[in-house]
């Protein structure tokens, strides 16, 4: 949460750098807002790239096809019980 906010912060900053250079004229706040968030990101991309890599390395390892096999046939099975239950219902009777 904090790094977000110094993200936020620094992005203040630079925006208010680029509306003073550019001779405090008004009317040119979104085209310095995102231009300071790319030069913020620009600045900061080797560091999120890091934490995407660890981020990605540290996932769970996929099962294996002996497991994920196993997984289908109990799927399968489920929904084929399921499909019969549906069928046994058919329609009310009528009453004589």
């Amino acid at each position: 949460m904090e790094k977000g906010k110094n993200l936020h912060d620094e992005v203040v900053r630079v925006a208010y750098d680029l509306y003073e250079k550019r001779g405090k004229v008004h009317g040119y706040d979104l085209v310095d807002w995102l231009e300071a968030e790319r030069i913020v990101l620009e600045r900061h991309a080797g560091e999120v790239e890091r934490e995407a890599n660890t981020i990605g390395s540290a996932k769970v390892r996929k099962p294996s096809a002996r497991t994920r096999g196993g997984a289908l046939k109990t799927a399968k099975k489920s929904s084929e019980g399921s499909a019969a239950a549906k069928t046994k219902k058919g329609s009310p009777r009528k009453k004589t």
